[in-house]
């Protein structure tokens, strides 16, 4: 098979259905192409909740420092190719084409779905480029992910232990835990952030025992606003969030591992500046429109505390994914908005309406967001929340809007 455009490339890996526990096929797969991930120096991060914006909070500091650098993340928010960018370029349409022609017998032979498909071309073309660091977000878990290719990473990261993906990881935040300690490597350094005792413990026992070196974050104080406070130093970042404010430092306490003066002005600009789109995010005024990628019970509990000080009626719009705890998350969502409305969304992982349940159900994901903003009026807010898919979709929608 040859494709002849980028779409037809794109439309290929899109309809390919990701098999989520399937690290030797992968691996082997890796293997054929060359293993482009050993030629690299990886900063791979995992967690719960906070990988993400943990991820760009790197990303943006190393960036400020003169590196060029690699972000691998997922799922992608603003379009397909966003998922795999160096320096804020997303991989070219052309580059991607390329890898899908020259490498679709690979794919095919070790049964490849689409994280696997991105996760390789992401480091074929970190390697092409010649990326200084390349910071990689663990998709699901850490120990069967595709990510965990990575076998020398500078830095081991996770962020946060939270109860998601239960049926492949574990029922408990000792067995979650487990799973995501799989990304700690022999003689590698590693940074955790808080967590209960029940994760912890395990992830130090793992540390232990395979000679990774830990560093658990601390001299971390959340401040007022925007500000927060780590290692003495005050600091600034684009949102209130409290949430936020703990990816930042975790970020910090891994380039402060890694060596770099992050008490220097140039870092702190890189902090107070990155912005990470689907976080917290304000999209629209009269009423206010707040997107954000919470998608657990651990995830819709800090969006509450972020939420503390926003203009009411606050008004919800709520979807989620299958493998999620949906109608949890909207009894959460119910304990801070004045009305939530569940909605639905295309996408063949999507949950129904009728299981994630609500008094106020609205089918059509357009029409929710409509009298949600009726509901809210001038003065109130919209939060759209539950799954990054869902506010992917309704962003696009928000600012195509305002764009016409």
């Amino acid at each position: 098979m040859r494709f002849h455009t980028y779409k037809e490339a794109e439309a290929w890996a899109l309809g390919r259905k990701s098999i989520l526990v399937y690290f030797e096929p992968f691996a082997q797969a890796m293997n054929e192409v060359g293993n482009p991930q050993n030629e690299l120096r990886c900063i791979h991060v995992g967690g719960t909740n906070g990988k993400g914006s943990t991820s760009r909070f790197l990303y943006s500091a190393l960036s400020s420092n003169g590196k060029r650098v690699g972000l691998y993340t997922s799922p992608h928010l603003e379009h397909f190719r966003d998922r795999i960018r160096i320096n804020d370029v997303w991989i070219p349409e052309e580059v991607f084409l390329s890898y899908a022609n020259q490498w679709h017998g690979v794919i095919e032979h070790h049964g490849l779905g689409l994280i696997g498909i991105c996760t390789m071309f992401a480091f074929l073309w970190f390697r092409e480029e010649q990326v200084d660091v390349a910071v990689v977000e663990v998709s699901m878990g850490g120990r069967y992910d595709t990510t965990n290719v990575i076998t020398q990473p500078l830095c081991s990261v996770i962020a946060s232990i939270g109860m998601d993906h239960m049926e492949y990881l574990g029922n408990t935040l000792g067995e979650i835990a487990g799973e995501k300690a799989g990304i700690l490597k022999p003689g590698c350094p590693a940074v955790i952030g808080t967590m209960k005792e029940e994760a912890r413990q395990v992830i130090v026992e793992e540390a232990e025992k395979i000679g990774a070196s830990l560093h658990e974050l601390g001299a971390f104080e959340e401040g007022n606003g925007h500000h927060f406070h780590y290692d003495n130093e005050e600091y600034e970042v684009t949102l209130s969030a409290p949430y936020y404010k703990y990816d930042a430092a975790i970020a910090l306490c891994v380039l402060d591992l890694l060596g770099m003066d992050i008490h220097s002005a140039s870092l702190k600009q890189a902090i107070a500046s990155s912005v990470w789109p689907g976080r917290f995010e304000t999209v629209a005024e009269q009423p206010r429109i707040l997107l954000d990628g919470a998608h657990n019970p651990d995830g819709m509990n800090a969006l509450k505390d972020a939420c503390r000080d926003v203009s009411h009626p606050l008004i919800g719009v709520f979807s989620a994914l299958k493998d999620k705890q949906g109608p949890a998350m909207r009894e959460i969502m119910e304990s801070f908005c004045d009305e939530v409305i569940t909605t639905s969304f295309e996408n063949r992982r999507a949950d129904v309406t009728s299981h994630l349940g609500g008094e106020r159900i609205v089918e059509d994901w357009k029409t929710a967001l409509k009298e949600a903003i009726q509901l809210a009026g001038k003065n109130g807010t919209v939060v759209v929340t539950g799954s990054l898919y869902l506010i992917s979709i309704i962003r696009s929608y928000v600012k195509g809007e305002k764009s016409t």
